[in-house]
C-alpha cells in the first residue's frame, strides 16, 4: 500500500512565504529609527483621523449584487445590492471634511485612505483611483478624483 504525500499549494505556500519575509523585514528597524521618523512626518497640522486631507471628488461607478453568495452566507438571502449608493452618485469633499451622515463608515474610511495618500511615488502622479467596498456580497465600485 503506497502513501502519497499532500500536493503543496503554491498559492498557499507563497502568501504564508511573503507575509514571513515581510515580517523578518520589519525587524530589520530598531524600534527608535520607526518612533523617530513618526515623529519627522506628524506635524501639528496633520488631519484628523477620519478625515480627508486633500479636496476629492468621489463618482459611484457601479453596484454589485451577488445572490449567490447573498444566499450561501447571509441571514438574510434576499438582501439585495446596496441601498446607501445608486450607480452615477458624485460627491464632493472639501479638504479635512468629515464623514457625511448616512454614508456608509467601511467605504468611507477606504476613501479617506485612498484620497490622503502622499506617501507613494505612484499617488502623487497619478489623481484618480478606483476602489470597491469591503462588503464581498454587494460591494460598490467608486471612482476618487484627487482634486
Amino acid at each position: 500500500m503506497a502513501t502519497f504525500a499532500p500536493i503543496m499549494n503554491r498559492r498557499h505556500f507563497c502568501k504564508i512565504a511573503s507575509l514571513a519575509a515581510g515580517a523578518i523585514g520589519l525587524n530589520a528597524f530598531p524600534a527608535a529609527a520607526l518612533s523617530a521618523q513618526r515623529a519627522a512626518t506628524s506635524s501639528p497640522s496633520a488631519t484628523a483621523p477620519g478625515r480627508i486631507s486633500r479636496p476629492c471628488r468621489v463618482s459611484v461607478l457601479r453596484r454589485e449584487c451577488h445572490l449567490d453568495l447573498q444566499s450561501l452566507y447571509l441571514d438574510d438571502p434576499d438582501t439585495g445590492p446596496c441601498t446607501a449608493f445608486k450607480s452615477g452618485d458624485v460627491f464632493t469633499f472639501d479638504a479635512d471634511a468629515g464623514r457625511p451622515d448616512g454614508f456608509c463608515p467601511r467605504l468611507w474610511d477606504l476613501i479617506v485612505a485612498t484620497a490622503s495618500q502622499s506617501s507613494c511615488a505612484k499617488a502623487l502622479t497619478e489623481t484618480t483611483s478606483i476602489i470597491s467596498c469591503p462588503d464581498g456580497t454587494r460591494p460598490v465600485i467608486v471612482r476618487i478624483d484627487r482634486l
